[in-house]
């Protein structure tokens, strides 16, 4: 079975285009590990900007592992430490460093699990000298890195652009100081700023269950640690390395033009995280995909809010003269223009996606989604009459102050939209279509709604049956749902502490189910998921300075409770209301 699965791996790598094979003599040897499977894995720009970063330093070699397949899921748990990298197929544990990059929670127990697979141990504290350091990044674990951290040497908190400069002369100690790995960490955490060691930081607890505090041990360390943003205005647009036939985006080079967005959706950790909004230069966009264009002429644009670019216009325009096939990561309906309308009509796009994530427009002034009926239909009716006949719609359900009538709300502006569609479907050979993609609201760090409780995997469940009952009569619309099971164990993951990682080991390394691991929990896990938070309650997350003022986002907070909209995040006018940009 074991040259079964390392076949597997050449035949995955013969099919890629773009792989990058570097000679491991001399070099330092990091494997990056995505806790997910191959496709998943392999249509993440980050996880691909990372492995192409890395590889760009001349004496680092980098290569990627992966959750395992199905299929070899048993045998690699037969043979701890036979988790092998996609390159060379060696062991996990022969590298010095193993960088997991992880973008969602639900993926936690993956981190766990891969450890063991490996052959490592999961936790930190009980590992040998000859283990590989064991790191984490992503923007999971920036938002709260506490459940995580009983299993890492470090954490990685900020951008590639932001914190690997600093590390460049460093990746040379990785494999030399394993014998002093706590003298080393303690450096890190000194010297490189974004490096969060959790050993060196102690928690402790009130009588009520609540963080009294999360201490550094040593005086030399900081009290928070700050956020390593990169400059864009330098960095060169993240791209897909490699191509793969393995993912939904084979042949498409995905392309980011900006990160972060400036509409302080309250709901929206990357409307946070990422502050403030910036944007790549459309001419160095355009010149990042023309590059590409050889290889395939189909583009990707991504950023949380692709009609927001200033140049957007201007990219669409050059992309399409080159002969490029245009597609988009996410359209907000105030921002579709003709030339936008007009690029998905050259690219013969059949299908859009618009996220109205509510149905009445007070509850969207809940959340700051500043977005009337009047826009979603407007858009609408822009996209179909360029042919664009099948939309995909994504709401979300258990937002706070979220009544029934809002729940009506969604079913009558999905029966607007469906009317719109229909209209422009007559004398067509097909009808057109929407689908809804229903999720489960989830709280997290660092967002206004950080301190809202978790509406319940009961609660929840009603909600979406009333949806469904109503919506099940119409004709042409599909409904998707998540569960709201998941949607419970991602908020206990996005705003637990450390004392989450026994939930974590039970599920990862007993194989109990979600269910019975935190049934026997110490705690009860309603605790971290359930409950509203106090105004002057200290969050685990907050160990992380993103530069965001608390008293901005407790205000943001009592504004959605009260149904008040608030402007967007506007870098360019020397605001300072949320702290991000203050001198």
């Amino acid at each position: 079975m074991h040259w079964k699965w390392k076949q597997r791996h050449r035949q995955r790598l013969s099919a890629e285009r773009g792989t990058i094979r570097k000679d491991w003599r001399g070099k330092v040897r990091i494997a990056l590990a995505f806790p997910n499977r191959y496709a998943v894995a392999m249509s993440n720009l980050g996880f691909q900007s990372v492995y192409a970063a890395l590889n760009e330093v001349d004496h680092v070699v980098c290569e990627r592992v992966f959750y395992p397949e199905t299929a070899d899921l048993p045998h690699v748990k037969q043979h701890p430490g036979s988790l092998l990298s996609l390159e060379s197929q060696r062991p996990v544990r022969e590298f010095d460093l193993v960088a997991f990059s992880v973008p969602y929670e639900n993926d936690y127990s993956h981190v766990v699990e891969m450890l063991s697979l490996a052959g490592i141990e999961p936790r930190a504290a009980r590992r040998s000298r000859e283990s590989p350091v064991v790191a984490a990044g992503g923007v999971a674990v920036i938002l709260n890195p506490e459940p995580l951290s009983p299993f890492m040497d470090f954490f990685f908190i900020g951008e590639a652009e932001g914190m690997l400069p600093d590390l460049e002369g460093r990746w040379g100690e990785f494999p030399e100081r394993r014998d002093d790995r706590p003298d080393f960490l303690h450096q890190l955490a000194r010297e490189v700023s974004g490096i969060y060691v959790p050993s060196l930081y102690t928690d402790s607890y009130l009588a009520d269950g609540t963080l009294r505090s999360l201490d550094p041990v040593h005086k030399d360390l900081p009290e928070k640690v700050p956020y390593g943003r990169g400059n864009l205005d330098r960095a060169k647009p993240c791209r897909t390395v490699v191509l793969t036939p393995e993912t939904e985006f084979s042949d498409v080079t995905l392309l980011e033009i900006g990160r972060g967005c400036g509409r302080g959706c309250r709901f929206c950790a990357a409307g946070y995280v990422y502050r403030p909004v910036r944007f790549h230069a459309g001419s160095r966009v355009v010149d990042a995909a023309a590059e590409r264009l050889g290889e395939s002429p189909r583009v990707g644009l991504v950023s949380a809010a692709v009609s927001d670019h200033p140049e957007i216009d201007f990219i669409c325009r050059s992309l399409l003269d080159r002969g490029a096939s245009l597609s988009f990561s996410s359209l907000r309906a105030d921002g579709i223009t003709p030339e936008i309308a007009s690029t998905l009509e050259a690219g013969r796009h059949q299908a859009a996606a618009l996220a109205p994530e509510a149905g009445s427009d007070r509850l969207r002034k809940v959340i700051n989604k500043n977005l009337t009926v009047e826009q979603v239909h407007r858009a609408v009716k822009e996209l179909v009459d360029k042919g664009v006949m099948h939309l995909k719609l994504y709401f979300m359900i258990g937002l706070p102050t979220e009544t029934a009538e809002d729940l009506d709300a969604v079913v009558d502006l999905v029966k607007g939209i469906r009317h719109e569609i229909l209209k422009s479907s007559r004398g067509r050979t097909r009808l057109g279509t929407v689908t809804l993609s229903v999720h489960s609201f989830v709280p997290k760090p660092f967002t206004p709604f950080q301190w809202a409780p978790f509406a319940g995997v009961r609660e929840l469940k009603e909600r979406g049956k009333r949806l469904q009952r109503t919506l099940q009569k119409v004709a042409n619309v599909r409904v998707h749902f998540d569960l709201p099971k998941w949607a419970y164990v991602q908020a206990l993951l996005s705003r637990g502490d450390r004392r989450v990682a026994s939930i974590l080991e039970k599920v990862a390394l007993e194989g109990v189910g979600w269910t019975q691991a935190m049934r026997s929990a110490p705690a009860n896990p309603d605790f971290w998921v359930m409950r509203e938070r106090g105004k002057e309650e200290i969050f685990p997350w907050e160990i992380v300075d993103l530069g965001l003022k608390k008293s901005f986002l407790w205000e943001e907070y009592r504004r959605a409770l009260r149904g008040e909209p608030s402007p967007p995040c506007r870098p360019d006018e020397n605001c300072r209301r949320c702290g991000v940009c203050a001198p």
